[in-house]
């Protein structure tokens, strides 16, 4: 028997490495945690518009939440605001979160239901687990009490700044939320000579596809890397110059934490969204954030970052380890364990 069953929507690779995270924390603090994944199935799709998206979510979560509750787990967390629309949870729950209805759907006809039952989910919760201060300031009064816990940072160890041979990397596996065709323009423009643009999360006949539809054409000096494995994701990102990102929105920013986490110097619009990442990225060097979303600003910003010298690198990354300590997974677990746990559970894991 677990002691908490966790409702997985898990509809990106950002949402799977939370989860599993979040999971890992319940575990290492001496609890037990099931992973329970949504099956979204053939409605899937008919994910056109945000309204019908969420709603064929939030079914196919339901389905999953009756089977949760045939088993013995003393409590629930869902993992999105989502996945908890059409819920009727039987033991205490909890709901962890990047963004609220409230905050990523637009006012209106088409979004008014999700706004609706999210307020009486976030009511009724036993907890709310945001991940960012963004998400947690958003949320519609009244609610249930708040334990803000981030998604866990790896301590990765930075390479030297000597071995950075990459140029840049970005992460656009949804070429239009990445804005992709923003950091393709920057990149044109502020690309050094024999320069190497590293994209992951897209192979290259998608992102030309986007392009040719923004009427952008394929910059020079680029690789595109397609899905890999996040820990080979991780070296070409620890091996690169400048981490570019001109994301339309951002729930929290995964790809500018592991960026910082391997010491690379992240170069940003200032995507709106709860978008965790951005006050630290600003601290850290407040001339890689551009003032507005913007390819010609994005590209004078990566232009400063790439003639910075290995000293300024190994200082930006030496600066990013000590901000990211209370993103570490040990102090999270003391959060979890702490401030989650027994509110959850009434008492000690078994």
């Amino acid at each position: 028997m677990a002691d908490i069953a966790l409702i997985s929507l898990a509809t990106t690779p950002g949402l799977v490495r939370s989860d599993a995270a979040f999971a890992q924390l319940i575990c290492d603090c001496g609890a037990s945690c099931e992973i329970v994944g949504v099956e979204i199935g053939r409605a899937g799709k008919l994910r056109r518009h945000p309204a019908l998206t969420d709603l064929v979510e939030a079914l196919a979560a339901r389905q999953t939440g009756r089977q949760a509750r045939r088993t013995n787990a003393r409590a629930i967390v869902y993992s999105t605001t989502t996945a908890a629309l059409l819920q009727r949870p039987d033991r205490p729950y909890a709901v962890r979160f990047d963004a609220t209805a409230a905050l990523n759907r637009p006012p209106g006809a088409a979004s008014a239901w999700q706004r609706a039952r999210e307020r009486d989910v976030l009511r009724r919760a036993r907890l709310l687990l945001p991940v960012s201060e963004g998400a947690a300031a958003a949320l519609p009064d009244p609610h249930a009490p708040v334990v803000r816990v981030p998604i866990p940072v790896d301590d990765v160890p930075a390479p030297p700044a000597a071995e950075r041979g990459i140029a840049a990397t970005a992460y656009a596996g949804y070429p239009r939320k990445r804005g992709l065709e923003l950091v393709c323009a920057a990149w044109q423009e502020a690309r050094p000579p024999d320069g190497m643009l590293v994209v992951g999360g897209t192979g290259r006949e998608k992102a030309l596809r986007w392009l040719d539809r923004c009427g952008v054409p394929e910059p020079a000096g680029v690789e595109w890397a397609g899905m890999v494995p996040r820990e080979q994701w991780l070296g070409t990102v620890a091996r690169s110059r400048a981490f570019l990102n001109a994301s339309r929105w951002e729930d929290y920013g995964v790809a500018q934490f592991e960026a910082l986490a391997v010491g690379t110097p992240v170069v940003t619009v200032p995507s709106p969204g709860p978008y965790e990442a951005l006050p630290l990225i600003r601290e850290l060097s407040p001339q890689l954030v551009t003032a507005d979303v913007d390819a010609a600003q994005l590209a004078s910003a990566a232009r400063i970052v790439l003639v910075w010298d290995d000293a300024q690198r190994d200082d930006y990354a030496r600066r990013a380890h000590d901000l990211l300590a209370p993103y570490r997974p040990e102090a999270l677990r003391a959060t979890v364990r702490d401030k989650v746990l027994p509110v959850l559970l009434g008492e000690a894991p078994r």
